[in-house]
């Protein structure tokens, strides 16, 4: 028994050491972080997949880094994209640009790294806090507002970035709610990270399709 528990907490520490090593190598200047931090990525990714429902030491248990059902992962694969299309129709319509890096190292950290961070801190810790006060409280009548108020902190926190416009504000808050939501009802926070890394990819994909035909006229 003592020997499994031992086990348990090297796994939650690989998993913040594979998790913040391989940001800081993509977020670092140079071609060699890149290439490591690539690296890095792919294999937490690999161990985060593979150990979903295994987290429960460290503070993780509290992540809801969780499995779910078919009908979930494939809804969460799909949302984010149906939600990337809708968000650069607006922006389009609005005249108002949605900001992309073109640094690639960028573009990885944002559609692998990034959404598993922020949906483990969102949808996972903040969530669950806000879930737990609710119960607290005694008012179940309150539980889907959890998501809203995730949601707007979601937003909140983006606005240290500069520049974030008011289109983007909107945007961030609607898709922490899409987010919240899939966590609301499946319980767990991994098919969040999925439909937020799908959005990042189809914002990205968009913007390179937009790009290539501006240089092409």
């Amino acid at each position: 028994m003592r020997r499994n528990l031992k086990n348990n907490k090297y796994r939650e520490i690989l998993f913040w050491l594979l998790l913040l090593s391989s940001w800081q190598f993509l977020a670092s200047p140079g071609t060699r972080n890149g290439i490591i931090g690539a690296f890095g990525t792919a294999a937490f990714l690999l161990f985060a997949w593979a150990n979903l429902d295994r987290f429960d030491r460290l503070g993780l248990e509290h992540a809801c880094w969780r499995s779910v059902g078919a009908r979930i992962w494939a809804f969460a694969i799909a949302s984010g994209p149906i939600a990337g299309v809708t968000v650069s129709w607006i922006a389009c319509v609005s005249g108002e640009m949605i900001r992309l890096s073109n640094d690639r190292k960028l573009l990885l950290l944002q559609v692998t790294l990034g959404p598993v961070l922020e949906e483990i801190v969102f949808r996972g810790y903040v969530f669950a806090l806000l879930l737990w006060a609710s119960v607290r409280l005694g008012r179940g009548r309150w539980k889907p507002w959890v998501v809203v108020i995730a949601s707007v902190l979601f937003a909140v926190v983006h606005l240290m970035h500069p520049g974030v416009n008011w289109l983007q504000l909107a945007c961030i808050t609607s898709t922490g709610a899409l987010y919240g939501w899939i966590r609301y009802f499946s319980g767990s926070a991994a098919p969040a990270a999925v439909s937020h890394a799908t959005y990042n990819l189809t914002l990205y994909a968009i913007a390179g399709i937009l790009q290539t035909k501006t240089r092409g006229w």
